[in-house]
């Protein structure tokens, strides 16, 4: 199961990228974890009336700036096209990190289907 007090042993400053629109309102935050062999693109969240104004984009361009090598990240179904813009492909779960398998599976439980995704 994953926690989010896993995730709080690690937090890091220069892992996040937080979006604020002109009155300084957050709009959106993103995540690019890091693990010894790859880093996991994590915690993307816009708020729903900022979407489609470009905020999820730069918050990925952002962290992809940050780390050269491969990235994974686990997502839903609806967002599979998003993440393909930025050279990121479905991989078979097999395929997946074991650090990533916790949080596969737990949010596959929740939701149904959840999807692997890479970019190296």
């Amino acid at each position: 199961m994953v926690s989010a007090e896993g995730d709080r042993e690690d937090l890091a400053s220069d892992q996040f990228v937080v979006a604020a629109d002109e009155d300084g309102a957050i709009v959106g935050c993103g995540r690019l974890r890091n693990y010894p062999d790859f880093c996991e693109l994590a915690s993307l969240a816009v708020a729903q009336e900022s979407r489609a104004d470009g905020v999820g984009r730069g918050i990925v361009s952002s962290l992809l700036e940050r780390y050269q090598g491969p990235i994974y990240l686990v997502c839903e179904d609806g967002v599979v096209d998003f993440f393909r813009r930025f050279r990121f492909e479905c991989i078979p779960e097999t395929d997946m990190p074991v650090d990533l398998r916790p949080k596969w599976e737990y949010f596959g439980a929740v939701t149904g289907h959840m999807n692997v995704m890479w970019r190296g």
